[in-house]
């Protein structure tokens, strides 16, 4: 486990000595099908930018949220509040799944003062709400749990992801709660939507993985329409993901002709549409799965090959005139053999596959083109400090 990170400080400073303080780290979006509902193959990773909570108990029934100098006080969450930001929400939202689908908060005459610190650059699809969901959730589970392993945190990760699904949309991803909370040292997360298991390759030295993006612009989300939509097809099918019904394709489109026909107003995607949604995920997968088997034999010439194929078929890059497109162009005049493609947020950032030779030249090519740099390295899971 790598030596805690200096963003705890930051909670160590702002709390009382009866805090209990833990850390996790963002998530990248590597390769695959990131939809849960799809049952697809996805690789992710942890990046080396973290966010730290400091848990402390109060007297008052009152949940209190510290981050970025501002302080929310609402009245302790029995359900997910409305009216507040997006982090006093995550974080009540957390402590609401935690205390009913994982009975880890007691439910006690007091509250709680959450004080937050984060290195992660929030609208880059770098899992900065989940890993501080996740990191309260390893303090919370130091604070009251009795154990903390593997099925612990496999449970507080489904509890936490489920109770957002129901507060933002069925986008919300499901990776970077098990990549915060289950990675292990510098390793590639190959994770199975089809049953939630969870492999894990330690990075070969001889592949160098390198995200960059641009300081001043931000992405946007990922695109809802399709994961709104195999979350309709699992819901009409009674299935938990699409991988789990038998000749998905042909019925998926008898089911979306039937829907035009009894309801000709109603905004479904098209047949053809609908099937190459499908035909894509069931693509992608099929090459993280090849991905990662290359990488388990260091054959990094093939694995980046495969990626560069997952990039020509989904066309995940950005356009040659933006800002992450200039960063991309420096990208692949510094690498040569590398494969360059967008983070799921579109226009958020780039995640570069390239062998290891190229990583310093690259790294300053990129840093010289105004990019922000994270070299994906000395990556770990969180761990509570105290």
């Amino acid at each position: 486990m790598p030596a805690a990170p200096a963003v705890v400080n930051d909670v160590f400073d702002a709390t009382g000595p009866g805090a209990t303080v833990a850390y996790a780290p963002g998530s990248i979006d590597l390769l695959g099908e990131d939809c849960s509902s799809s049952g697809g193959m996805l690789l992710a990773s942890a990046i080396p930018v973290h966010a730290a909570v400091g848990v402390e108990e109060i007297e008052e029934q009152k949940l209190i949220v510290t981050y970025k100098r501002d302080t929310t006080t609402m009245d302790f969450p029995d359900s997910a509040p409305e009216g507040f930001g997006p982090i006093p929400s995550a974080v009540a939202t957390a402590i609401v799944a935690l205390q009913h689908g994982v009975h880890l908060v007691p439910r006690t005459s007091g509250g709680l003062k959450v004080t937050i610190a984060s290195t992660i650059a929030s609208s880059r699809g770098f899992g900065e709400i989940p890993a501080i969901q996740s990191a309260l959730a390893l303090a919370l589970n130091a604070r009251f749990g009795d154990r903390d392993d593997v099925p612990t945190r496999a449970r507080m990760a489904t509890a936490i992801h489920e109770a957002m699904t129901q507060v933002k949309d069925d986008s919300w991803p499901l990776y970077p709660y098990t990549v915060s909370l289950r990675s292990k040292p510098d390793a590639i997360l190959c994770i199975n939507h089809a049953d939630e298991a969870v492999t894990q390759t330690t990075r070969p030295q001889s592949l160098n993985l390198t995200v960059a993006y641009s300081p001043d612009i931000t992405g946007g989300s990922p695109t809802v329409e399709r994961y709104s939509f195999f979350r309709e097809a699992c819901d009409a099918f009674g299935v938990p993901t699409l991988a789990s019904l038998p000749e998905a394709q042909g019925r998926v489109a008898d089911w979306v002709r039937a829907r035009h026909e009894v309801h000709p107003d109603e905004e479904a995607p098209t047949i053809g549409r609908a099937v190459q949604w499908l035909d894509d995920a069931d693509a992608s997968s099929d090459r993280a799965r090849a991905v990662i088997g290359h990488i388990r034999h260091s054959d990094i010439d093939a694995a980046i090959a495969g990626v560069a194929r997952d990039i020509e078929q989904r066309d995940s890059v950005p356009s040659a005139g933006s800002a992450l497109g200039q960063i991309a162009s420096t990208a692949a005049e510094t690498a040569e053999a590398s494969a360059i493609r967008c983070s799921p947020c579109p226009g958020a950032a780039l995640v570069i596959w390239s062998p290891s030779d190229s990583a310093e030249p690259l790294q300053h090519a990129l840093s010289d083109a105004g990019a922000q740099v994270l070299r994906i390295a000395e990556t770990s899971a969180g761990a509570v400090v105290v």
